[in-house]
């Protein structure tokens, strides 16, 4: 499974998972090679930005401030489901990619991640046996790269791993759509139960 994050402004980066390599693969437009992401580097990356999301706004003025779970997950459903202005329709897609793709055999392996906190954006920085790469995000743009990375880490089923917030796990498909599915669900049919079998392309 792929998964693609774009908006207007970001260069889209997209994510995937190696089963023989059992490594996350990241690419981005601007970068000359795709990055390999081990299991120890991919578990720093979602430490680093669960706790700069549920770490709140740069400026906190609410007066009744919610608790960093609630927040973070108000924050991420906002995020994913309020079309940014100058952005496509389709700001999250999911498809697939074939694990042989040739592209993968210059990946280069990311050795050391850092995240750095500015005052309107957040830069993840991945160090890499080929130099440095960086991607700069909003705080919208950081919330959506973090869904799609989870989304892509549900077909690792890495064992080892530690649970994930609530707020991340959870489904943020918009009110309508869940209406929709919850009334007229389809009945199962060839390939239903398959995990492998082609999925639809949602929208974030």
């Amino acid at each position: 499974m792929a998964t693609r994050w774009h908006d207007g402004v970001v260069l889209s980066t997209t994510f995937g998972y190696h089963a023989s390599e059992d490594r996350v693969w990241l690419a981005c437009p601007a970068w000359p090679q795709r990055l390999w992401l081990t299991r120890r580097i991919v578990r720093q990356i979602l430490g680093a930005v669960v706790q700069q999301i549920e770490a709140g706004p740069a400026a906190e003025g609410d007066a009744t401030p919610l608790a960093a779970s609630e927040r973070a997950a108000a924050e991420h459903e906002a995020s994913l489901n309020q079309r940014q202005p100058g952005e496509p329709a389709r700001a999250l897609q999911t498809g697939r990619e074939a694990a042989d793709a040739r592209a993968l055999a210059d990946a280069v392996l990311c050795t050391r991640f850092t995240l750095l906190r500015g005052a309107s954006h957040i830069d993840l920085v991945f160090v890499t046996t080929a130099g440095e790469r960086r991607l700069h995000l909003s705080r919208v743009g950081l919330h959506r790269w973090v869904h799609g990375l989870h989304m892509v880490l549900r077909h690792a089923q890495w064992q080892d791993w530690p649970p994930s917030p609530d707020w991340l796990t959870r489904s943020y498909l918009p009110p309508a759509l869940q209406r929709l599915l919850q009334g007229h669900a389809p009945q199962a049919g060839p390939g239903a139960d398959d995990p492998h079998a082609p999925r639809p392309r949602p929208d974030a």
